[in-house]
């Protein structure tokens, strides 16, 4: 019985999150209301509240959602490290976790969200929003790094502030794909590279 009551759960937060997205991009996050958000999910505005809370609470989960690859993918990055260019393993860690981003929000809802968290006056919202696009990522190229540190591949260095320094990278470039719409994601991917490859050749053994 638990079992079913959790994939209930489950499917309805799928359907609100699906919702909410589609929403936020077609009318934008702020004048989409949560009662418009359960009428397109079919629930009741209550489990919408129920659920999240708020409308920024339901915001953070999408932009969480993007990071669930990363965070499951950290084993396999850390295998990776054995064998593979450091350049090459960090830039994938990255480009990859842009990939997830987009799966769950698209270049349109992402604007609207970095607006919104720009112009907001909730004390809330910007640090959750950043440890939302940033903590996981950070952790697998902290993971990675430190393996070449160990192999003697990079030069021992403050892993954890390197990482960091990469995902502002990362950052800065993928605030660039929202407001450029003409750029491709795999432009996007090729300045990554670029960027990426030079720092880490700053640090080679």
């Amino acid at each position: 019985m638990v079992g079913q009551r959790e994939k209930q759960k489950a499917k309805r937060r799928e359907m609100i999150e699906t919702a909410a997205g589609e929403l936020f991009e077609t009318n934008g996050f702020d004048v989409t209301i949560i009662e418009e958000i359960a009428e397109k999910a079919q629930v009741s505005p209550p489990t919408v509240y129920n659920y999240y809370g708020n409308k920024d609470e339901l915001l953070l989960a999408l932009i969480a959602k993007g990071e669930a690859g990363t965070k499951s993918g950290l084993s396999d990055f850390v295998k990776r490290a054995e064998t593979e260019d450091p350049a090459h393993l960090l830039s994938d860690i990255i480009c990859s976790n842009v990939k997830d981003a987009l799966k769950y929000m698209s270049r349109e809802v992402w604007g609207h969200a970095v607006a919104y968290v720009a112009k907001t006056n909730n004390p809330n919202v910007a640090t959750p929003y950043l440890e939302a696009v940033t903590d996981d990522l950070a952790i697998a190229l902290t993971a990675a790094i430190k393996i070449y540190e160990t192999k003697g591949i990079l030069t021992p260095i403050n892993a954890e502030k390197f990482a960091i320094i990469l995902t502002r990278i990362e950052h800065s470039h993928f605030l660039g794909f929202i407001y450029l719409k003409e750029m491709s994601v795999e432009e996007l991917n090729i300045e990554l590279k670029k960027d990426i490859s030079l720092l880490v050749d700053t640090i080679r053994a």
